[in-house]
């Protein structure tokens, strides 16, 4: 078995050590070792002329148009697709070390070089964010005991430190891949993927120190690539064996392809079932969460009772109405919740005003306690922020009153309910409760003067 190493040096006589830019063509081998940051790494070195690197064939390798006696750097990048494409099409192994996406930029006719590029994925899935995720640890458990590379991991344990994961919330990654190790909480850190006609395997970083001993770690590799070939996660069997009568084989074989039918008809149906599940079960986080994530399940809240919401990462969210406009801001706390998501509203209300002459409605959703089971929950919002938000009008409500309001509209809430409640909000001075007309301290909205 030939072996490639790309970026990730590995002394062993059945592998060759090359990077992106040097190495021979992907296709000539039977196996394909990357560290995908070496891509970037060549390619950033080679840019700036830190480095001059030289092709197999020994011309340069320049940052420029290819010519007689030179190649290009874009080219060369490039064509590692292709070769990629041809290996996995004949069957072959390629081993990923996981690394979080990235571009690198100067590279003349490749501004967009990413360390992916070279890579086929399966339908629907991509080796980048949301499937593919930035990570850092070195929790390892073994899920799959029986893969070949089991061993690898097991051997290398003490110098795994994973830098990437696979979500497995996300139903493509659940449908094409195969989990064969976890991080902490569960997150896959190793998994396989059939992809064309081979296997692409991605395995945590293990032995990352120029200085480590990759010797032992370069035998376990390539004992885990000769018994995955030899295995049945290896290449397929040839177009002639199944002309190969054998008495019993053909009636289990019909068996067996309707077997694997149901099974994957029902994993499709549990993908689905899944899928509505995760949408929601999400609403939930209103209770609970903090932060962006609590921020996330205001918003999807209020996208579903109705209003438009304008939600941009480092941006203030903002609601729409009935041609009426609302900054939003928003407060998870472990304890009551004081002035502060009045303070910073007000900042950025005054700030809005001054740059565009436009006088917004401000809307307040607090979560206090929230560690604390609902019912157990007292004042949860402070009388300081309760008394600042009535008295600048500002609507005011907790994240239990807009969660009973989901409820509501999941459970099929007329849509005149629903029209009021989102009136209440964008109409309302100071604390509201949206499931109980009338509870509010002031719904009547007089005409709204200068808020400073």
């Amino acid at each position: 078995m030939r072996i490639l190493a790309i970026g990730y040096p590995l002394p062993n006589v059945a592998i060759d050590n090359y990077n992106a830019l040097t190495a021979p063509s992907y296709n000539d081998y039977d196996a394909l070792i990357v560290d995908p940051a070496s891509i970037t790494r060549v390619a950033k070195e080679l840019a700036s002329g830190e480095a001059q690197y030289d092709a197999f064939d020994d011309r340069p390798v320049l940052n420029a148009p290819t010519t007689a006696s030179s190649v290009s750097a874009a080219e060369q990048l490039r064509r590692r697709a292709e070769e990629a494409r041809r290996l996995l099409e004949a069957g072959g192994l390629v081993v990923v070390l996981g690394r979080p996406d990235a571009t690198e930029s100067g590279i003349l006719g490749f501004e967009g070089c990413d360390r992916y590029h070279w890579l086929p994925a399966p339908a629907g899935l991509s080796w980048s964010p949301p499937h593919l995720k930035p990570a850092e640890g070195k929790t390892v458990r073994i899920v799959a005991e029986d893969h070949p590379f089991t061993a690898v991991l097991r051997g290398a344990r003490d110098d795994i430190r994973y830098r990437a994961a696979f979500d497995d919330r996300q139903a493509e990654v659940r449908r094409h891949g195969k989990v064969i190790a976890t991080g902490g909480a569960g997150i896959p850190i190793a998994m396989e993927f059939p992809v064309l006609g081979g296997q692409v395997v991605f395995l945590p970083i293990m032995a990352d120190s120029p200085y480590a001993n990759r010797s032992e770690l370069a035998e376990a590799l390539v004992d885990a690539c000769r018994q995955h070939a030899g295995s049945e996660h290896g290449a397929a069997a040839p177009y002639w064996v199944r002309a190969q009568a054998l008495p019993g084989l053909e009636q289990v074989e019909a068996e067996l392809e309707e077997a694997e039918t149901a099974a994957s008809e029902a994993r499709a149906h549990a993908d689905a079932v899944r899928d509505r599940h995760d949408l929601l079960a999400k609403h939930r986080r209103l209770l609970w969460e903090d932060g962006p994530q609590f921020a996330g399940a205001v918003v999807d809240a209020l996208r579903l009772v109705g209003f438009t919401v304008q939600h941009t990462a480092g941006d203030p969210i903002l609601l729409e109405h009935e041609g009426h406009r609302a900054f939003l801001e928003v407060e998870s706390s472990r304890e009551q919740v004081v002035e502060w998501p009045y303070i910073r509203l007000q900042r950025r209300l005054e700030q809005h005003l001054l740059k565009q002459s436009e006088l917004l409605k401000g809307v307040i959703v607090a979560n206090g306690w929230r560690e604390k089971d609902p019912e157990e929950r007292e004042e949860e919002l402070s009388a300081p922020l309760r008394i600042a938000c009535e008295n600048y009008r500002y609507a005011l409500f907790s994240a239990r009153s807009l969660f009973e309001l989901v409820r509501r509209a999941l459970a099929g809430a007329d849509d005149a309910s629903l029209l009021a409640a989102r009136r209440r909000v964008m109409n309302g001075a100071g604390f509201l409760n949206l499931t109980e007309p009338g509870s509010e301290t002031n719904e009547e909205q007089p005409e709204r003067g200068p808020i400073f």
